[in-house]
């Protein structure tokens, strides 16, 4: 068994350790005496003479399948090319595959990888899965190795509790290389073969997946709308835990967004909360203080991210005599020194003890959240849901769309008091402003936890508040790119560099604020004016309900 150690190597150090490679492929379900295609089916592919390997793997995971729910695999293979330790990440394009060369124990590069969803508890083997496979690598007429063709027979021992054995048939198609040019068009003519010589495409996502069946959730769902949405932004922290680990553009802003939404649930529910773990060492204040820090180190990353593809698309709609060649390299070498600087922080973070620390806290406010403030009650002991239940937890719901909306409509009336009545700088307004983008950003969380059901209006508030969210983000994004064109600006000028650029660059995000910044009164009536609608539907399904009442109490 394998216990996280204590990290302290960030992941650019460990990645010299380990092989990556981004795994496309297709998947089929096949019976035991349907003839593998042969080789001029795959035509104008040209197919190479089969390969034949037995491959045993060993796959593990903590005692409650936390790898295999978030779609991870770890495994020890051996036999085959590529023997050794594997880890199998889920990527927007694919797999991404990680692998470390064979050995007893989990290497600690691949352990360090998937911290964020072991923590500190043990990872032993859940599975060992056999397979006999033919290889037949396939090749375009140029003789360039495009898709490998796989027929597995397999044979499963899974360790869990009530697990059993299993033995089946399926076919892979995998691309060789996703970077090759119409790579795509083989896989899915390859594909077509399979389904045309009788396979049909597989229900599961991995050997391992069909392997130990269904996994439960990680807490009980419906038990209450506070866990709901703090168990969902959780598992969603969790999902590019390792993405952001590797510090890519997809993984810290999801990573960012799961922040947000948990630091506005906890604080929209902060009374509920504080009963609910009132006695327990759970302390909902200390977590906030927490992903504040956290959110503070991943925003500094993305915010580097967003400005150097937003000024590089900018530069890139003025012609080399204003934005010249020189200016877009010192954009372009600022923004990969700085990035990779604030991507060394997130490693560091992300790999201390203190960031395990919160996710354990984490982990535990999500299972006391939704239980009643006595102390020892378990979760297992609450009522089943029911119609009672699910208008309990809309009203929760609706109390907490309630506490932001008076939160949104008090920024906002001393905002638009302020612009009114005070001469402000475009710095002036920018900073009021977003403070309302936040404001509107929470009320649109809560609003999206509403279910379209029971005659309420939901969704023109929704879409309002997303509206002003964005409008209001485009001005923020323009506040820091003008920030680091300063920033860069005078590098140049002090290695003797002409400016000139900049201020074109500088003048383009001002003007653009300036602009976007001139509509933000009309957007922030119309979110007021769609909670009204909100609030209209609301007090006409409470007349709807008591008259239904009334007339149910006059036929008994």
């Amino acid at each position: 068994m394998k216990r996280p150690a204590a990290f302290t190597r960030t992941w650019y150090n460990q990645a010299m350790a380990i092989s990556e490679a981004l795994e496309v492929e297709s998947k089929f379900e096949v019976t035991a005496d349907v003839p593998t295609p042969a080789a001029d089916d795959f035509a104008p592919l040209v197919a190479d003479a089969p390969v034949e390997h037995e491959l045993s793997a060993a796959y593990y995971d903590t005692p409650d399948l936390t790898l295999t729910r978030h779609k991870v695999t770890l495994r020890r293979r051996t036999g085959g090319s590529d023997e050794g330790w594997h880890l199998k990440l889920p990527d927007r394009a694919g797999r991404l595959e990680l692998q470390a060369p064979l050995g007893d124990d989990i290497p600690d590069s691949l352990v360090t990888a998937i911290a964020g969803l072991v923590r500190r508890r043990e990872l032993a083997p859940i599975a060992r899965i056999d397979n006999r496979r033919q290889v037949v690598l396939l090749r375009d007429p140029d003789g360039t190795a495009v898709v490998e063709f796989c027929d597995d027979r397999v044979s499963t021992d899974s360790f869990i509790p009530g697990g059993s054995a299993s033995h089946w048939r399926e076919w892979e198609a995998e691309l060789v290389d996703p970077d090759l040019p119409h790579g795509d068009e083989a896989l899915a003519a390859v594909s077509a073969v399979c389904i045309a010589a009788g396979a049909t495409s597989s229900s599961s996502s991995s050997k391992l997946a069909r392997a130990v069946g269904p996994v439960p959730d990680a807490w009980d769902r419906d038990v209450s709308p506070v866990r709901d949405a703090l168990g969902d932004d959780l598992l969603q922290l969790l999902d590019h835990d390792a993405a952001a680990r590797r510090v890519t553009m997809t993984g810290v802003h999801q990573m960012r967004v799961a922040v947000r939404g948990l630091r506005s649930t906890i604080s929209t529910y902060a009374t509920e909360l504080g009963a609910e773990t009132a006695g327990t060492d759970v302390d909902p204040a200390r977590i906030l203080d927490e992903l504040k820090l956290l959110a503070a180190v991943l925003g500094k990353l993305r915010d580097i991210q967003v400005v150097d593809e937003r000024l590089g698309s900018i530069a890139a709609e003025y012609p080399e005599d204003v934005v010249s060649p020189r200016t877009r390299e010192r954009l372009r070498t600022e923004f990969d020194a700085e990035e990779k600087r604030a991507g060394e922080r997130v490693t560091a973070a992300l790999v201390s003890d203190r960031y395990l620390d919160l996710l354990d806290g984490l982990h535990e406010l999500v299972r006391v959240a939704g239980t009643e403030p006595d102390a020892g009650r378990e979760v297992d002991e609450i009522p089943a849901t029911g119609k009672k239940r699910r208008r309990e937890a809309e009203e929760t719901i609706l109390r907490g769309v309630d506490r932001q909306f008076a939160r949104f409509t008090k920024t906002r009336t001393r905002t638009e008091r302020d612009l009114e009545s005070l001469d402000l700088t475009l710095a002036q307004r920018e900073e009021l402003t977003h403070v309302v983008r936040k404001r509107a950003k929470a009320l649109r969380r809560n609003v999206g936890s509403l279910p379209d059901r029971s005659g309420l209006t939901v969704a023109p508030l929704r879409t309002a508040c997303q509206r002003l969210h964005t409008v209001l983000g485009e001005v923020q994004d323009s506040v820091t790119a003008r920030q680091w064109i300063r920033r860069i600006a005078r590098r140049a000028e002090s290695a003797g560099e002409s400016t000139f650029g900049f201020g074109v660059l500088y003048e383009h995000e001002r003007g653009f604020s300036e602009l976007t910044l001139a509509g933000f009164e009309s957007d922030a009536a119309t979110v007021t004016a769609a909670y009204r609608e909100l609030a209209e539907s609301r007090r006409a399904t409470r007349r709807k309900k008591h008259k239904s009442g009334k007339k149910s109490r006059r036929r008994d």
